[in-house]
């Protein structure tokens, strides 16, 4: 793959190489400190980035999306902030915004997972604490394990197996899912994270990283390696042109011809015999 060297302070669409998108194995995260592309390819497995708001979460997300859905996959992007509004009336790209919606998307796709019903590949993204808090308090079925977040655990242990594949952004790892988070995630987004962040998901044996806050930096941790990258980002504008186009890699969307209705057709009764007259034409037998 080419390489590029990193400005600073700043990666975009116009940094990348021509064919930086096409090439990659999947959606681009970024550029390493040696200039090369990082992305989330199939044996990236979920991802979870912890960030405070500001340092590049959600223009990572909507980078993320618009390529996700270049490639022909299916986005649902959980979003009750606001803060997606490029993706309103997209093809590939299903935007939830409320409560309601939310959990009911998240409660069809782990019955997915629990059925074992491998489908469309399909990203699930999920932005923001207000989106995990609703999350949270929000019970959709009056059972145990009726909250969305449970359904969303059940989509992690289980998602890649049915062609699902996460990514989740939030400001401190949940506390409910933060004894198993390192093993739901398998590559983590950590923007200056802290000793407790570090030890419940960072590099294990590794220290933990002394350096200030900056936007779109951020250390990419993926089998026991740690490297630093400056965020690939993309304007709403640039994000709702991608989603639109389709790369060399995505199949066309396939659009199911109309079922044609079957409709009464009227009797049609035959007269009698003896009310035909057939007249004879010169010619004829006699």
């Amino acid at each position: 793959m080419s390489r590029t060297r990193i400005p600073a302070g700043r990666v975009d669409l116009t940094t990348l190489a021509p064919a930086t998108l096409e090439e990659a194995p999947g959606p681009v995260i970024g550029l390493t400190d040696t200039g090369t592309a990082a992305s989330l390819g199939p044996g990236r497995g979920h991802t979870l980035m912890v960030a405070w708001p500001g340092l590049g979460t959600t223009t990572t997300l909507r980078t993320l999306a618009a390529q996700y859905a270049r490639r022909g996959t299916h986005v649902d992007l959980m979003d009750v902030s606001g803060q997606h509004a490029w993706a309103r009336g997209q093809e590939r790209v299903h935007l939830h915004e409320d409560s309601g919606s939310i959990h009911r998307r998240l409660h069809q796709l782990a019955d997915q997972v629990r059925a074992e019903r491998k489908g469309q590949p399909r990203a699930l993204l999920v932005e923001s604490d207000q989106t995990i808090n609703t999350l949270l308090r929000f019970r959709h079925h009056p059972v145990p394990g009726g909250t969305g977040l449970d359904a969303l655990t059940t989509v992690l242990a289980g998602g890649l197996l049915c062609g699902i594949r996460v990514v989740m952004a939030c400001r401190a790892v949940p506390v409910p899912i933060a004894h198993v988070a390192r093993d739901l995630f398998a590559t983590r987004l950590l923007a200056a994270p802290t000793p407790r962040t570090w030890h419940l998901v960072g590099a294990q044996g590794a220290p933990v990283p002394d350096e200030p806050y900056r936007a779109g930096r951020m250390h990419l941790v993926h089998g026991g390696g740690n490297q630093r990258i400056q965020l690939l980002q993309l304007t709403g504008l640039q994000a709702a042109h991608l989603a639109t186009t389709c790369g060399p890699t995505a199949q066309p969307t396939r659009r199911r011809r109309p079922r044609l209705r079957a409709c009464a057709l009227p009797q049609v009764t035959a007269p009698a015999a003896s009310t035909f007259q057939i007249p004879r034409m010169q010619g004829d037998f006699r």
